[in-house]
C-alpha cells in the first residue's frame, strides 16, 4: 500500500486532511507544496491535480481531490478509530457541519485573508511576475479572484458579509458545544476536524469573536482538539511559509 499526500502548510484544507490521516494512523508520504511560491500551479503538480489546488491524496496510484471527500475516504478505506458516527442521522449532522465549513466558513476566511495579504504580496513581486503567476492558475474562477484581490476590488458590502459569516460561525460552534465535548453525537468526528482546521486561527485573527469571554465553550473545545495526538501531529507538520502560528 502506498499513500501520498500533497499538501500545504498545516492550515485550512491541508490541515483538515492532515488531522484525519494522523488521527486514523495511516502511514503516508508527505509532499509539501509551498502555496506562497505558487507551487500548486507548477506543471508537475497540475499533472496530478489539474485544478492546481491542495490537498491531493494518491492511494495506490488512484488520485482523490477535495478535502472533505478525501477525509471520508480516509475514514472508510483504512483501519483505525472511526471518524464518523455509526448512526445515519448523526452522520447527516456531521455532513451539515462539513458542508457549512466548505460553503461558508472557509470561503469567508479566505476572502478576508486575500483582502489583507494579496495586494501587498503582488506589489512585492518583480514587475510582471504576479501576472505571470496568474496565467499559471488552471481555474479561471481562481484567476479572477486572485486578480480582483490584488487590485483591492472586494466591496465593503462583500467584506461585511464575510465578517458576518464569521460571527455566525462563532455563535453556532459555541451553541453546539454547550454541554458537549464534541460537535456531533458526543464523539470526535470529521465535523470537529473540519471546523478546527479553519477555527484554529480565529483567536489570533479575530480575537473579538473567539475569546474566553465570548466563546468559552469553543475555546475549551479548541484546547481539547490540540491535546489529541493526531491533531498535534498535524499541527507539527512543516510550515516553510512561517505563517502558521503554533500558539493559538
Amino acid at each position: 500500500m502506498t499513500v501520498d499526500l500533497y499538501h500545504g502548510e498545516p492550515a485550512s484544507n491541508s490541515l483538515k486532511v492532515l488531522q484525519a490521516i494522523h488521527e486514523k494512523g495511516v502511514p503516508f508520504t508527505s509532499h509539501y507544496i509551498n502555496l506562497m511560491k505558487f507551487e500548486q500551479h507548477a506543471p508537475a503538480y497540475v499533472a496530478i491535480n489539474p485544478a492546481g489546488q491542495v490537498p491531493t491524496l494518491v492511494h495506490d496510484g488512484r488520485v482523490l481531490t477535495e478535502s472533505t471527500v478525501i477525509n471520508e475516504y480516509i475514514d472508510d478505506a483504512f483501519d483505525g478509530p472511526p471518524l464518523k458516527p455509526a448512526d445515519p442521522y448523526l452522520q447527516g449532522q456531521m455532513r451539515i457541519w462539513t458542508k457549512y465549513v466548505d460553503e461558508v466558513f472557509r470561503p469567508s476566511l479566505s476572502f478576508l485573508a486575500w483582502h489583507r495579504v494579496i495586494p501587498g504580496m503582488a506589489k512585492a513581486l518583480p514587475e510582471g511576475e504576479f501576472e505571470a503567476r496568474l496565467k499559471r492558475i488552471p481555474l479561471k474562477e481562481k484567476r479572477d479572484k486572485w486578480e480582483l484581490a490584488a487590485k483591492g476590488g472586494f466591496s465593503e458590502r462583500e467584506l461585511e458579509g464575510w465578517r458576518a459569516n464569521l460571527e455566525d460561525v462563532s455563535d453556532r460552534v459555541e451553541s453546539a458545544l454547550a454541554g458537549h465535548d464534541w460537535l456531533v453525537g458526543g464523539m470526535f468526528t470529521l465535523a470537529d476536524i473540519a471546523v478546527f482546521a479553519m477555527a484554529v486561527s480565529m483567536p489570533r485573527s479575530y480575537p473579538d469573536l473567539w475569546n474566553e469571554t465570548h466563546t468559552p465553550q469553543a475555546m475549551a473545545w479548541m484546547a481539547r482538539m490540540k491535546a489529541r495526538p493526531g491533531v498535534a501531529a498535524a499541527l507539527a507538520m512543516p510550515d516553510h511559509t512561517g505563517m502558521v502560528s503554533r500558539k493559538d
